[in-house]
C-alpha cells in the first residue's frame, strides 16, 4: 500500500523571467504521491504541509507578505539531502490554467485516473505535480506581495507614458509577463531541488500541455516520454483573441485592480464557452421542459455561466488570471527564450517519445494542432503517435472523459523509451540517479492495456 498523497513547499533560486523581470524569494508548492520508500527523501528535500492545513485551504488563494516569503526561502534545511529511489519512475503532471497542484486524491483534478490499480498508480510510480509559476495556490505569483509588475519587463525598456484618453492599461497595475518557458524553468528548478534528473512521463492538458512541450524542449535529455493533450506548438490568433476579450472584461471592471469581481466572473464565463462544445452544452443545459413561459426566467445556460463565474471569483485572484492568460498568449515553441541560439530550437530539440492527444470537439485548440505536431516529430525521427479523444464536451474533455483518459495514460506509459533521453546530462540537479527503473519495468500492466476507448489513427508520415 502506498501512503496518502502529500503537499509540500520548496524554496527555489531566484528566477529571471523571459521578459526581463525577476522573481525573488521564489517558492514552489508541489503535490506528491508514490511508494512509501519515497517519504524520507521527500521530507529531507521539502517542507511537507500538515494534511489538515491542506484540506482546510484547498482552492483558496494564497497571499503572502514579503516577510513570510523571506522566512520560507531563508529557513535552513536541517536534514542532509537524501537521494530519491532510482528504481521508481517519475511521472510529472502539469495542471491547466486555473488548476492547482492536487492532481489526485480527494478533490484532485484527475482523481478518477490516479490511485492504486488506476492508470497512474502511486504504488508503481512517483507522481509529482507543481502549482504553476504565476498561479495563486502556493507557488510564486501575483497574489504575493513583491511579485514583479509589467514595468519590470526590462528586456523591452520602460513603457511609454500613456496620453490622456489612451485605453491601454497602466503597467504599474499589471503583473510581470510570465510565459510557458518561465513556468517550465520553474518546474526544472523544482526537479533539481528534489534531486530528480529524469522524468519517465510528462503529461498535461491545455496550458499544462504547452508547459510539457516547453519542458521537453528546454531539457530534452531529461524527458523519456511526453503526452501533451489539447494543446499546440503555439497559441493561434483564435486562442489569443478569446483571451484578449476575456482580459478586457476584467480590466474594464471599475473595481480593477483592487477587486474586479464582476470582471473576473465575465472573463470566466467567456472562457467556459470556449472550453465546451455545443453538443455537450445542449445535453446538459438545453431548454427546460415545457412550462409556463416567462420573459424574466434565465435560460439554463445563463444560470450555468453565472454559477461558473461566481465559483471562480470565490477561489481565484484577478491579477493571477491576467498573468496566466498572458502565459497562454505567449506560448511559442519556435521562439528561444534567450533570443538567438546557435543550434535548432523548438520541436527539433525534443527527444522524448510522444503521444499527442487531440479532442474531436475541441473549440479552442482544434485537434489538427496535435496531428501536425505528431507529423513534425516524426519528420525529426522521433517516435510519435496521435490519438483523438472523443468528447461531446469539447476542450474540457480531458477533465471529464475518465474511462478513455485512463486508456490514453496507460498508452503513454507504454511508449518506447526515447532514444537519447537520459543518455547525456546538462542539468544542474544536485543528484543524478544512475540507473532509474523504467515505466515498463515498474508498470508492466501498462504494456498490456488493449482497450484505450479512444479513436486513434496514425498521422501521415
Amino acid at each position: 500500500m502506498s501512503p496518502s498523497p502529500c503537499v509540500f513547499d520548496l524554496s527555489l533560486p531566484d528566477l529571471p523571467l523571459e521578459a526581463g523581470a525577476r522573481v525573488m524569494s521564489h517558492v514552489a508548492r508541489g503535490w506528491w504521491w508514490g511508494p512509501e520508500q519515497d517519504l524520507p527523501w521527500l521530507r529531507a528535500r521539502a517542507h511537507v504541509l500538515p494534511k489538515e492545513t491542506v484540506r482546510e485551504n484547498a482552492l483558496r488563494v494564497v497571499r503572502r507578505t514579503k516577510e513570510e516569503l523571506h522566512r520560507l526561502t531563508t529557513a535552513p534545511r536541517n536534514p542532509p539531502p537524501v537521494k530519491p529511489d532510482a528504481t521508481v519512475p517519475t511521472v510529472l503532471l502539469v495542471h491547466a490554467l486555473t488548476g492547482d497542484m492536487r492532481a489526485g486524491g480527494e478533490g484532485g483534478w484527475w482523481e478518477p485516473v490516479i490511485g492504486p490499480g488506476r492508470a497512474l498508480d502511486p504504488e508503481r510510480v512517483r507522481l509529482l505535480c507543481f502549482n504553476n509559476l504565476g498561479s495563486c495556490y502556493g507557488s510564486s505569483g501575483p497574489a504575493d506581495e513583491g511579485f514583479p509588475r509589467r514595468v519590470d519587463d526590462r528586456r523591452f525598456g520602460p513603457p511609454e507614458p500613456l496620453p490622456k484618453g489612451d485605453l491601454r492599461q497602466n503597467e504599474h497595475q499589471l503583473p510581470a509577463t510570465v510565459t510557458p518557458w518561465d513556468q517550465a524553468r520553474a518546474i526544472l528548478q523544482a526537479l533539481d531541488t528534489l534531486g530528480l534528473e529524469r522524468v519517465s512521463l510528462g503529461v498535461g492538458g491545455s496550458l499544462g500541455g504547452m508547459i510539457v512541450l516547453c519542458l521537453s524542449v528546454l531539457a530534452p535529455e531529461r524527458f523519456e516520454r511526453i503526452c501533451p493533450i489539447a494543446a499546440a506548438e503555439e497559441s493561434s490568433p483564435w486562442v489569443v483573441g478569446w483571451n484578449h476579450v476575456a482580459r478586457q472584461a476584467l480590466l474594464l471592471d471599475p473595481q480593477f485592480p483592487e477587486a474586479p469581481a464582476r470582471g473576473l466572473e465575465l472573463a470566466r464565463q467567456l472562457a467556459m464557452l470556449t472550453y465546451r462544445a455545443e453538443p455537450g452544452l445542449q445535453s446538459r443545459h438545453g431548454r427546460n421542459p415545457p412550462r409556463p413561459w416567462s420573459s424574466r426566467a434565465l435560460h439554463p445556460i445563463q444560470s450555468y455561466l453565472e454559477y461558473q463565474g461566481a465559483k471562480l471569483r470565490a477561489r481565484f485572484d484577478a491579477r493571477t488570471y491576467l498573468a496566466l492568460l498572458g502565459a497562454m498568449d505567449h506560448h511559442d515553441l519556435a521562439r528561444p527564450p534567450e533570443g538567438d541560439t546557435d543550434g535548432p530550437w523548438g520541436v527539433a530539440r525534443i527527444r522524448a517519445s510522444a503521444l499527442c492527444v487531440g479532442i474531436d470537439n475541441d473549440q479552442l485548440f482544434y485537434p489538427e494542432h496535435m496531428e501536425r505536431l505528431t507529423e513534425r516529430l516524426r519528420a525529426h525521427g522521433r517516435h510519435a503517435e496521435y490519438a483523438e479523444l472523443s468528447s461531446a464536451h469539447g476542450h474540457d474533455g480531458f477533465l471529464i472523459e475518465w474511462e478513455p483518459l485512463d486508456g490514453l495514460l496507460r498508452r503513454a506509459l507504454a511508449l518506447p523509451h526515447a532514444s537519447g533521453a537520459g543518455s547525456t546530462g546538462t542539468s544542474t540537479g544536485e543528484d543524478s540517479p544512475s540507473t532509474p527503473g523504467t515505466v515498463e519495468e515498474v508498470c508492466p500492466a501498462a504494456l498490456h492495456s488493449a482497450a484505450y476507448a479512444v479513436s486513434t489513427r496514425p498521422a501521415p508520415c
